[in-house]
């Protein structure tokens, strides 16, 4: 079996909670973004950062499709910030949201290529089904400048591709089992953080 599929399996109970966990309200959204304005750029140096542990072809494609991914987010997060009426502000952030970033900061140091690719490829597709649910929520409100809620909406087939063979190259079952699981928690923690 293909080692993020497997991973994947293992974490639907922990996967379900998280979609479960989205409450789409006005000050969910506002809570969403504030965060978001801390995370966004932190997972972008993070990643710039993870570049450094690149070594094949396929690894340094990998890597800068994340960093171009986040990049174009976070043109695309200001732009909803404007709309929402949110700046940043360090009494916005609450420590449960952004534990996410911290632990892709930590990946970056102490993680493999393979942990790198697991963590994104489990984490992202949960992500975007929420990111997608609150944007269905926010257009009926009247909300239009949505790209950065919709841009995650996927699929995600061809980053999986390219993720397995480096995560069969790097395979360490209990490293990649705690990765995934962690940093599905901390998601987890994000959206039970904004949605309150």
């Amino acid at each position: 079996m293909r080692v993020i599929e497997a991973i994947r399996r293992e974490l639907e109970p922990l996967n379900a909670e998280i979609r479960a966990a989205l409450r789409q309200s006005r000050e969910a959204l506002v809570k969403f973004v504030a965060n978001q304005l801390y995370i966004v750029p932190h997972d972008l140096k993070a990643l710039s950062a993870a570049m450094a542990k690149a070594r094949e072809p396929d690894e340094y494609r990998f890597v800068k499709t994340l960093v171009d991914g986040d990049y174009n987010a976070l043109q695309l997060l200001w732009e909803l910030a404007e709309e929402v009426g949110v700046s940043f502000s360090w009494d916005a952030l609450d420590p449960s949201a952004v534990a996410y970033t911290h632990f892709l900061s930590w990946l970056a140091v102490n993680g493999t290529m393979g942990d790198l690719v697991v963590a994104m490829t489990v984490n992202l597709p949960v992500w975007g089904e929420n990111c997608l649910a609150l944007a269905s929520w926010a257009k009926e409100q009247g909300y239009k400048r949505l790209g950065f809620l919709e841009m995650f909406a996927g699929p995600y087939d061809q980053l999986e591709a390219a993720a397995e063979p480096i995560a069969q190259r790097y395979l360490d079952w209990g490293r990649y089992r705690f990765v995934a699981k962690a940093i599905q928690r901390y998601e987890l923690e994000f959206w039970r953080s904004v949605s309150g």
